[in-house]
């Protein structure tokens, strides 16, 4: 895990004050990076480019952690969150000390589908920012092999996407569960005290109702 020299991701909104362990997640591919990174340093520009780019934030503390420990000890894993309404959702979980980060792809989201595919091969680079005022970032590799990659690209083809109103309606209380504690086990066996979480909001999604705490409006989500 190295700090990037990259200019601060243009695209990432800030952390939500009424939820501030919720942040907005990037998907890029490789027509995305070459275009966003054009202003870079050559160096610095070569770390992403011909790569798919996922990026995210962490809080402060985790991230000046995730600074000092550079990949030595932070554990991580590809879990699957199936929903009542028959969506799947991919947590790409990691976990240092008592904190745990999880990115959260909806599989239904065709760009998301178009990734799993190169994932499945090919490597593919993460940013992770601070939410705090600094716009600190790091760029690293994703610490999980390819393989990992493919159960989520099979369970891809398992869902009805003329079900998608009700995996947007059902959305909110997703991303409740998403921020609980216990959702996802401990990676390393210390207990679970703070999460973050960076999703990849899907099209049509309102992301001004979504994130900002307002739940009610949608489905009530939580797992057996």
């Amino acid at each position: 895990m190295n700090q990037s020299g990259l200019s601060a991701f243009p695209y990432l909104k800030p952390s939500l004050k009424s939820k501030p362990q919720l942040h907005t997640a990037v998907l890029m591919n490789h027509q995305e990076v070459d275009l966003a990174f054009k202003a870079n340093m050559v160096d610095a520009r070569d770390l992403v480019l011909g790569h798919w780019l996922l990026t995210g934030a962490v809080n402060q503390e985790l991230f000046a952690k995730l600074q000092v420990d550079a990949g030595k000890t932070t554990f991580a894993s590809l879990e699957i969150l199936c929903t009542p309404a028959g969506a799947a959702y991919a947590i790409f979980c990691s976990q240092l000390g008592q904190f745990q980060h999880r990115h959260t792809l909806a599989l239904y989201e065709n760009k998301v589908i178009e990734f799993l595919s190169s994932a499945s091969h090919a490597p593919f680079k993460v940013i992770l920012e601070s939410s705090g005022q600094t716009g600190e970032r790091m760029l690293y590799h994703s610490p999980l092999p390819s393989e990992e990659f493919i159960r989520a690209q099979s369970m891809c083809q398992t869902i009805d996407f003329e079900k998608r109103s009700q995996f947007i309606e059902e959305l909110p209380s997703v991303i409740e569960l998403l921020t609980t504690l216990n959702m996802m086990p401990s990676l390393n066996g210390e207990s679970v005290l703070e999460v973050d979480v960076s999703i990849l909001l899907p099209h049509q999604a309102n992301a001004d109702n979504l994130l900002d705490g307002r739940f009610a409006q949608g489905r009530r989500y939580y797992p057996h």
